[in-house]
């Protein structure tokens, strides 16, 4: 329920919702829709109230909040009209045109889904919101009223309440009449992050793309352009400890956790402590082997939706603005771009507690661990082999589906594994890179290089099962038994 305020300042009030400010007038035109209109009319075509003139106030006000919820409202008739346009149109020479009851459908109420899904979320959701409607949870409606959020931010004015003081910081732009988001294209200024996003879909667009005026990406719609911005004009936040950067001054207060060793949320299954509730989450579907996150590119499925999101655009996306310095190979993040660095410098990190072997990156230690505990997390469906390495893995689950999906562009060859493919171009373009120190003699891949050593060590590591006989090269050795003369002479 609305509040009554006391005192009205002399700029006058909004008469929908009684916030006090200076703000448009009722009878100001606006257009919408390649059409024009005034705020008045909005309100008497829409929602049938006339907004009575009193003579002792300064004028018939509106704020920006309001007009946003007349504007969506003022679509939404549009588009049930036209639907129901469509539908009577269909069934004009039918008799089971009739009209819908209710208690037919059990729909969530329209208001809490507005509320939930726009106004009232975390100001982190907002940036992600272009790319939700790709990933798909396995339930189709999941109920938020399980777990109900305490909305303990109130706004003053309008009684509105939200679960996050950055969504309540949002709101109040609305009634102050705060024009805090800027158009970087042509610094147009707006209160309400739809309304700038709105302006971009209108005055920035080109043939249905949206391009960036400071470099030559075009966008597919008006949120990714305003996010793309954010490239060349977003403000960074510096870790004091680390020199990380970060794009919102949150980020930087989640990271520097990090840092301090606070871990206030805990596992009640395994007692393994947090730095925070997102990630305590993900860590529950370790014990569950829940991964509802689907890739609707590959398949792939993940815990957690920011797993996802990193995988699309590391992955498929093609996008790779990192290049070393040294060989000026790209790569899609900063971190690849960082293990890669230490293939240059030598610098290996991250030290083995029990074999003391070190590597370059956290993950392949943490894959390398695995030797030691024996865990082998992958299944194959065919036959229930088990494997410690996702690369390991895919490359048998093509043994047994034939998929080669890797092909040579010169004689048309197909390989099950890129790397084997790799190899196999050093075919064409005669590169052996690896040498032998004693006797300079090259060879294409390491396995030739490492059975060539023999030679000149003298080691035999393979016993042969017929003759008991040492042997340095058991596959070309077992001819000896079978008879198999693979080579034949033409002449």
């Amino acid at each position: 329920m609305l509040k009554m305020m006391d005192t009205f300042s002399e700029g006058g009030i909004c008469r929908c919702c009684h916030a006090q400010g200076t703000f448009k007038s009722l009878n100001e035109t606006y257009t919408s829709e390649n059409r024009q209109d005034t705020y008045y009319n909005a309100l008497q075509k829409t929602f049938n109230i006339e907004i009575k003139y009193i003579s002792s106030m300064d004028g018939m006000s509106i704020c920006n909040v309001c007009i946003e919820k007349l504007l969506d409202g003022e679509l939404f008739k549009q588009q049930v009209e036209a639907c129901e346009t469509i539908l009577k149109q269909h069934y004009s020479n039918k008799d089971d045109f009739k009209q819908v009851k209710d208690e037919l459908y059990d729909f969530p109420d329209v208001e809490t889904i507005v509320n939930d899904d726009l106004d009232d979320q975390p100001l982190s959701a907002y940036k992600t919101l272009e790319i939700d409607w790709k990933i798909q949870r396995n339930d189709k409606y999941v109920n938020k009223s399980e777990n109900p959020k305490i909305k303990k931010y109130g706004c003053d004015l309008c009684d509105k309440r939200f679960s996050y003081s950055g969504s309540l910081d949002v709101h109040m732009r609305g009634h102050s009449g705060e024009k805090s988001y800027i158009c970087r294209l042509c610094d147009s200024k707006f209160a309400l992050n739809k309304e700038l996003i709105r302006h971009i879909n209108s005055e920035h667009s080109q043939n249905g793309l949206f391009p960036c005026n400071f470099c030559s990406k075009k966008l597919e719609n008006a949120r990714s352009l305003k996010n793309h911005l954010t490239i060349h004009f977003g403000e960074k936040f510096k870790c004091p400890h680390c020199d990380k950067e970060f794009q919102r001054k949150k980020g930087l207060k989640e990271h520097l956790k990090t840092h301090t060793g606070e871990r206030n949320f805990s596992c009640t299954l395994c007692d393994k402590s947090f730095c925070h509730n997102q990630t305590l989450k993900s860590h529950m579907l370790t014990h569950t082997g829940e991964r509802p996150y689907v890739c609707f590119v590959c398949g792939r499925r993940f815990p957690q939706r920011t797993h996802l999101k990193r995988h699309i655009f590391l992955i498929h996306t093609g996008i790779k603005p990192h290049t070393c310095k040294v060989c000026n190979k790209q790569f899609s993040s900063k971190s690849y771009l960082s293990i890669h660095q230490r293939t240059h410098t030598g610098e290996r990190p991250y030290s083995c507690d029990v074999c003391k072997k070190d590597f370059t990156a956290y993950t392949t230690l943490k894959v390398h661990m695995r030797v030691h505990t024996g865990l082998k997390p992958y299944l194959c469906t065919f036959c229930n082999r088990q494997f410690a390495q996702l690369a390991s893995f895919k490359l048998h689950e093509r043994t047994h589906t034939g998929e080669r999906p890797y092909s040579c562009k010169v004689c048309k060859k197909s390989f099950s594994d890129n790397g084997y493919l790799k190899i196999h171009m050093r075919v064409h373009t005669g590169e052996k890179p690896f040498s032998c120190d004693i006797c300079k003699r090259s060879f294409r891949e390491t396995g030739q290089l490492k059975r060539h050593m023999r030679v000149h060590t003298g080691v035999k590591p393979y016993t042969c099962k017929v003759c008991n006989k040492q042997i340095g090269n058991l596959s070309k050795h077992m001819r000896v038994h079978t008879d198999d003369r693979p080579y034949s002479c033409n002449v």
